[in-house]
């Protein structure tokens, strides 16, 4: 799974653990509104990628090549 600088980003911040409980940790910022106002597209970005993982699947980051 690539994800962009921001999103591992928010993921080092947020991790809880494993995947089910960083992915409820951010669903439920997301559903509070209680994540800081400029990142709250990071963490829509990273709640969809990282609801499409599975058990065992690993991250790393792709760098935006149009910067």
């Amino acid at each position: 799974m690539l994800l962009t600088v921001k999103e591992m980003e928010v993921l080092c911040i947020f991790h809880d653990g494993d995947l089910s409980s960083t992915l409820e940790l951010l669903r439920r910022i997301k559903a509070e509104n209680t994540g800081p106002p400029s990142r709250m597209a990071d963490i829509d970005s990273l709640i969809e990628k990282l609801s499409k993982m599975n058990s065992g699947d690993r991250v790393c980051i792709a760098f935006d090549s149009e910067r």
